[in-house]
């Protein structure tokens, strides 16, 4: 009997880190198993034979998307035509909704079996295309508790299941603890812009500008930004410039970020829920394309865009966003939480609730085993 073959489709820094934390938990249950597919450099460290990487992929916003239009249609069709040579036994798509519901009709026609895990947030907007998973994904996997109920609701078809959250999975980086530069008495603020070249180049700049005023205004503040992997440091660069004196820039070290530092500046994403597990106070900022923003506003159903907000059920942390987000207001409200005990106080209380709700460590071998009995023929 030859080992089951499965192919996982993850297109931006965070689906890598997710779908090897996955790759790694399928070989617990099956060691022979072929795991290949679209990622990046933590699949490839966990065993994935990778067909291309997720390069240039990862966007955001409608009008981002045309400039890369070409290389993203390159890399679906080679992704498909994987497909067809390999007839995997499964194939996981991991977030990344836009491609990956191309890749879902594409295996589904091939009449392969589809798992999804990391819901796309389709009860935040585009809620109609809950029933157009239905006719090609086999089995959802979902991290936050509510989208469950969401999913059964509006899809009633879809076979859907809370498996919490996999970042309470990730084992503690060793380092995280070691002190940043100045020791633990130090004021440190951290910066994180995201870990797209689109948020990059719209965030860094706004941070560096924000960065310069709290630094007027206390001076004994200092600046750390942990650059995301896969990040060149050399197209990354150019947008530090006008960086207070002192900025210090650390390849990853996120973790060890988010632990330290007094406050964050913080891109909406995955970023917000690790420094929300790292009881991190924080300010959320979000830019994207005026006509991107100008769509996504008339169809977003939901009051907040910062995951901690969502699942606490308000305004616990502050998101600027769009034209909210200008360097006085970032500056003003991220020095509202070095200067305001109580609110920095109530702030972590709602960061401890948040963690709560996140249900239990041991997603990835949770979706493991539904992978596997999706493969064996026993999924319900």
């Amino acid at each position: 009997m030859r080992p089951p073959r499965i192919v996982m489709v993850a297109g931006e820094a965070s689906g890598d880190i997710h779908g090897a934390a996955l790759a790694r938990a399928l070989r617990q249950l099956a060691p022979e198993a072929e795991i290949s597919g679209l990622g990046g450099p933590s699949m490839a460290a966990a065993g994935v034979d990778l067909l291309c990487a997720y390069d240039e992929l990862a966007v955001v916003g409608v009008a981002e998307v045309l400039p890369k239009l070409g290389h993203i249609l390159a890399v679906m069709a080679q992704l498909k035509g994987h497909l067809g040579r390999v007839r995997p036994d499964l194939v996981i798509l991991i977030d990344f909704p836009d491609f990956n519901f191309r890749i879902g009709r594409a295996a589904k026609k091939l009449g392969l079996k589809v798992l999804y895990y990391i819901s796309p947030q389709l009860w935040a907007w585009r809620r109609g295309r809950a029933r157009q998973m239905a006719r090609f994904v086999d089995a959802l996997a979902c991290v936050f508790p509510f989208e469950e109920a969401f999913f059964r609701r509006i899809a009633p078809d879809l076979p859907v299941s809370f498996v919490g959250h996999p970042l309470l999975d990730r084992p503690p980086d060793p380092e995280a603890d070691e002190p940043l530069p100045g020791g633990r008495d130090a004021q440190w603020v951290g910066l994180l812009p995201g870990s797209r070249m689109s948020e990059i180049s719209r965030l860094a700049p706004l941070m560096m500008a924000a960065a310069r005023i709290m630094a007027a205004q206390r001076p004994e503040l200092r600046f750390v930004l942990p650059l995301a992997p896969g990040l060149d440091r050399r197209r990354v660069t150019p947008f530090w410039a006008g960086a207070p004196e002192g900025l210090l820039i650390l390849d990853g070290q996120a973790e060890r970020v988010m632990r330290q530092a007094r406050a964050l500046v913080v891109a909406s994403g995955t970023a917000t829920l690790q420094a929300a597990l790292a009881k991190a106070p924080m300010v959320v900022v979000y830019k994207t394309g005026k006509l991107s923003y100008h769509l996504g506003r008339a169809l977003i159903k939901v009051d907040h865009i910062a995951m901690p907000n969502l699942i606490f059920g308000g305004g616990l942390l502050t998101e600027l966003i769009q034209d909210q987000a200008t360097p006085q207001a970032v500056a003003a409200e991220t020095l509202a939480i070095l200067g305001d005990a109580e609110r920095r106080q109530a702030i972590l209380e709602g960061l401890e609730l948040v963690r709560g709700r996140l249900g239990q460590p041991g997603a990835n071998q949770r979706v493991a085993r539904l992978a596997m009995d999706l493969i064996e023929g026993n999924a319900h």
